[in-house]
């Protein structure tokens, strides 16, 4: 009875839902609500009766009228659905604090839960994982070079065992190393291995190319003067010695 009515009056008044729905200020959902007799998907009647005086008003019919048949037919329809008002708003938002409150608290432990989940896994990366090793200089894994000795600088993890050329180098606290490897004349191979304590490898070969650019010293030619040949000899004047006078009186 009431849809039928409240249609008719809306067909009659040439009022549509979205024209109540800006008259009145009710959300248009609840218009067509009402106008399809869908009252489940109506707020509280306490909501209700004011949304009725507002469309009553715009429609120029009686506004009680218009209340009693929405009652009649609520009653007939037996909505099962509880006629509660809103929660207050007071209530809500300290129930909102108290369950932000109560996510708080919990914040500090889920955060070292994760510091040691992170941690384990990080400790377990390093353990069962490759060993770190990284080669900082020589850039590249073949090279040339004048330099002898060369001096080659990495990084691995601190503490650990590295190698160059099957002896053991010094790391630094920060696990960074810098070792002279002396260099022979031509193709040098430099093998950098570092080992983990579960037994894990990582090898880096490094090819250097070693070229002297020191000139060595050469020796001035000697000169050797040649030899008078036999004609030579007989021309030379070889003074005769001069014989003593005896003196004149």
């Amino acid at each position: 009875m009431f849809q039928e009515f409240f249609n008719q009056i809306m067909e009659e008044k040439s009022f549509g839902p979205e024209d109540l729905a800006k008259l009145t200020h009710v959300p248009l959902k609840h218009i067509l609500a009402l106008k399809e007799a869908k009252f489940e998907e109506l707020p509280a009647n306490i909501f209700v009766k004011g949304y009725l005086f507002k469309i009553a008003k715009i429609l120029n019919i009686d506004s009680n009228e218009l209340w009693n048949l929405y009652l009649e037919d609520y009653n007939k329809m037996a909505i099962f659905k509880p006629d509660i008002l809103p929660s207050n708003r007071f209530e809500q938002s300290k129930k909102a604090t108290h369950h932000l409150l109560k996510i708080l608290r919990y914040i500090p432990i889920i955060a070292v839960i994760i510091t040691v989940i992170g941690f384990i896994f990080f400790q377990s990366k390093n353990l069962f994982g490759e060993p770190k090793l990284k080669i900082i200089t020589p850039a590249f894994e073949t090279i040339e070079t004048n330099d002898n000795p060369f001096i080659v600088e990495g990084e691995g993890q601190p503490h650990s065992y590295i190698t160059i050329n099957n002896k053991e180098i010094y790391l630094s606290d920060d696990g960074k190393f810098s070792e002279p490897i002396q260099l022979k004349e031509g193709l040098n191979e430099v093998i950098i291995e570092a080992n983990s304590r579960t037994g894990k490898k990582k090898t880096i070969n490094i090819k250097i190319y070693y070229q002297n650019s020191t000139p060595s010293p050469t020796s001035s030619p000697v000169f050797n003067p040649p030899l008078p040949s036999n004609n030579q000899l007989n021309h030379i004047l070889i003074p005769s010695p001069i014989l003593s006078q005896p003196p004149i009186f």
